[in-house]
Order: C-alpha cells, then sequence, then structure tokens
C-alpha cells in the first residue's frame, strides 16, 4: 500500500512538473528576444506592437465595436480615458479608439472594406517598461483570436547608445544578437550610418515571412541619429514596421 502511494505521489509531481513547465515555455521566444535585447547594453527606448486580424464575413458597425470594447476589457483599459471617433458612411466605414498617456499610447481600428473583408488594427508603443511585452503580446494573440483566423502580430524593441558608435562595433553588436537568437543572415542593407539585416531565428520559428526565396523572422536596425547624437537600436519580429 505504502509503494502504491509513493508511485501515485510520484506521477502526480510528474503532471505538476509538466504543467509548470508548459506554463513557463508560452510565448517564450519573445523571453529570449529581451534577454537578447538586454545583452545588447542598449538603453531601452520604446517598444511597439502592431497586431491586426482579418474578419470575413459580412461584420455590422456595432459588432465592429463590441469587439473594440472586448479587447479594452482585455487590456485592463478603461472606457472613460478612452478617445472615440467614427466614420461610418458609402465611402468609408471605421472606428477608431484611442487612449494615450505620457507613457503610453494605445490605438485601435476597426475598418470594413466591404462585406467579407474587415480589419482589426491595434497599435501600442511604450516608453516606460519593456518587460510586460510578453504578456500584451498574449493578450492581443487571444483578443484577435476570438474573431478572426488569420492574425498578424509584429513587435519591436528599441533602444539607445548615448554617442556615435563606430561602424564595426555595428557588426559586433549584430553578430551578437545573431548567436543568441541562434539566427541566420538572410540579407543586409548598409550605408555610412545604418544597417539593417533580416534574418531566420530557429526560435522565432511561429513568426515566418517569405523573403528573397527564403523564410526570414527576424530583422535588425541600427543607426545613428545626427539629430539626437545617439545610436539608436531596433530588433523586431517578423520585421520592424517603423520609420526609422
Amino acid at each position: 500500500m505504502k509503494t502504491i502511494k509513493i508511485i501515485a505521489s510520484f506521477f502526480i509531481l510528474m503532471l505538476i512538473g509538466m504543467f509548470i513547465s508548459y506554463g513557463d515555455n508560452d510565448n517564450s521566444e519573445y523571453n529570449k528576444l529581451l534577454d537578447t535585447f538586454n545583452d545588447t547594453q542598449a538603453q531601452f527606448k520604446f517598444y511597439n506592437i502592431k497586431a491586426n486580424g482579418l474578419i470575413d464575413y459580412d461584420i455590422t458597425k456595432n459588432e465592429i465595436k463590441d469587439i473594440c470594447i472586448d479587447i479594452i476589457n482585455d487590456l485592463g483599459l478603461e472606457e472613460s480615458n478612452i478617445k472615440w471617433e467614427e466614420k461610418w458612411n458609402s465611402q468609408e466605414k471605421q472606428i477608431y479608439i484611442e487612449s494615450k498617456t505620457q507613457e503610453k499610447s494605445i490605438s485601435i481600428i476597426g475598418i470594413k472594406k466591404n462585406s467579407s473583408e474587415s480589419y482589426i488594427i491595434i497599435d501600442i508603443l511604450e516608453n516606460k517598461v519593456y518587460k510586460n511585452i510578453v504578456d500584451i503580446y498574449t493578450i492581443l494573440e487571444k483578443s484577435l483570436y476570438k474573431y478572426s483566423n488569420v492574425v498578424d502580430i509584429s513587435t519591436c524593441i528599441s533602444g539607445e547608445f548615448y554617442k556615435k558608435l563606430q561602424f564595426d562595433k555595428y557588426n559586433d553588436i549584430l553578430e551578437k544578437i545573431l548567436y543568441n537568437m541562434n539566427a541566420e543572415e538572410i540579407d543586409r542593407i548598409e550605408n555610412d550610418n545604418m544597417i539593417s539585416v533580416t534574418a531566420y531565428s530557429e526560435f522565432l520559428d511561429e513568426n515566418d515571412l517569405e523573403y528573397l526565396a527564403s523564410k526570414i523572422n527576424l530583422n535588425i536596425g541600427i543607426r545613428y541619429s545626427e539629430d539626437e547624437d545617439k545610436t539608436l537600436i531596433y530588433i523586431a519580429t517578423p520585421i520592424i514596421k517603423l520609420d526609422y
């Protein structure tokens, strides 16, 4: 009897371990991205998440509003602090929502193009905290998949160095990022003050795009800003969707 209890306890511990391990691995690729950013020694500047979901049925204005309210609630935003605008006529059908503070701006746009093509588009920019990026990504992913089977999410972390780096230092930083992300460089664009590299990382295999007959899911940009007298760095998956 004692032996049976020991075996049962062993299997219970195994199951608990499996569930804990599963929870820790949820979106673990983004934790790896954060660790890689930290390893560059750049000072955090902002993070940006752009997400959109395709709705392929004849959605109404009220249904779009309900989806937007649901996303607002999922993100923990107060409706009283939100600005609403709508344009709904024969030429344009759009609901626009904005929540803005000094630290964070969030916009949600519902656009109906025709009876079989509408989009929910979310744009989040935060300049204070970036370690919650994994939680925000998970919330957006779950929120959009409730209404759409086609969801696209791009994430970018930006940092800065308070000086102009030598160009060979750019390569050192790039090589370190590629190594940490177990990534293969696919393409590179560079000029006197800027390098942009697209790559494929084994850690980001759910964010693949086709580019130059290859898969890519990692985009790194480093450039010197004369206006700020700083070197800026951007690490994004799958691509940088910002003007930089």
